[in-house]
């Protein structure tokens, strides 16, 4: 593995937690209304209770998102040697899994 394969493989891991850990204080219904962190739209912001659980079925896709692009790249890693290769699969499962988070949040929020 070169440098910049190795590189790539660190990034996307590195996104993947940084996914997770955005997730898990909204899943456990850490994050109060605020005007910074969180699924922040007008519908969300009209109750505690809206508020709570839209963020905890948005921390849950963001769960999803980061799981799935650690590992895509886990697996990128042990499938290619190309870094571009990698980094493109890895892209376009990051796009495909965040897109998919957000129409789930979207989905749920019309629900409540």
């Amino acid at each position: 593995m070169g440098v910049s394969h190795a590189k790539h493989l660190l990034l996307w891991l590195l996104t993947g937690l940084l996914f997770i850990g955005l997730s898990l204080p909204l899943i456990l219904k850490k994050v109060p209304p605020n005007r910074w962190y969180g699924f922040r739209v007008a519908k969300t912001f009209s109750s505690e209770l809206i508020w709570y659980a839209a963020n905890r079925a948005a921390g849950y896709g963001l769960l999803g998102v980061g799981v799935a692009i650690a590992l895509t790249a886990a697996a990128t890693n042990q499938l290619t040697h190309s870094a571009e290769a990698a980094n493109a699969i890895n892209l376009t499962v990051f796009g495909v899994a965040l897109t998919i988070a957000v129409i789930h949040s979207f989905s749920t929020l019309k629900r409540l």
